[in-house]
């Protein structure tokens, strides 16, 4: 899988943004080192998937010493487990920013769906295998994807309760979530990104979360096949 300069440069941003919010948080400094190791290793791990990488593969492509790798890291799920807080850490960031922003139900619906899939594209092939190895339940990313359904299925409850005066069962916000991460997997099946499929999700989920939320109030036709 080959990167562009401008690909690289957008997964920099990202991981550098979080990382320097955690080090503000914790009175520290943010390592540039263990910042490239984060980056390189994302497109190591898309290519050779978690039991084809070693170690080695990622001094590689980080272009580090092994002594400056075992400085921040413990072995490669270490690092890949990093990768998937920096990702459940700028998601959660970007959906507190949209349901901020939003001014009705549906606002918050298309805003966070749209900001899902559009993250998720954006960091390509790796996406699809860090989410099937937090799926099981004894992977050392297992933890943050609870912990992040728990948070974001909340805040969604809190502010669309606001906006509709209903008291939302935070599980049908989880079961929700549940779809949309069954979704970004159907994106990249066989490990290839479909731009079709993704609309075809995006669509239908909005439909679904409209439906489940407002009811007679939603969209007309968003679960309808779309006309060829």
């Amino acid at each position: 899988m080959q990167r562009t300069p401008e690909d690289l440069d957008a997964i920099r941003q990202v991981v550098n943004q979080v990382l320097e919010a955690h080090a503000e948080e914790e009175g520290g400094q943010r390592s540039q080192a263990r910042a490239e190791i984060l980056i390189h290793s994302m497109y190591v791990f898309a290519q050779r998937g978690l039991a084809r990488t070693t170690v080695q593969h990622l001094l590689d492509a980080a272009k580090v010493s092994r002594r400056t790798f075992y400085k921040y890291f413990r072995n490669k799920m270490d690092v890949l487990e990093s990768i998937y807080r920096i990702f459940i850490d700028n998601m959660l960031l970007h959906f507190h920013q949209e349901m901020r922003q939003a001014q009705s139900v549906k606002e918050i619906i298309t805003n966070t769906t749209e900001v899902y899939f559009n993250y998720h594209v954006s960091m390509g092939p790796v996406i699809k295998l860090m989410m099937e190895e937090a799926r099981s339940s004894n992977s050392a990313l297992a933890p943050h994807r609870v912990r992040a359904q728990q948070i974001a299925a909340e805040v969604l409850s809190s502010e669309i309760s606001r906006l509709t005066q209903r008291d939302m069962e935070p599980l049908v916000m989880r079961t929700m979530l549940w779809i949309l991460e069954n979704y970004s997997l159907y994106i990249f099946e066989n490990g290839e990104f479909s731009a079709q499929r993704l609309e075809q999700c995006r669509r239908t989920m909005i439909g679904i979360a409209e439906s489940v939320v407002l009811g007679a109030d939603a969209t007309p036709g968003m679960l309808e096949r779309p006309q060829s």
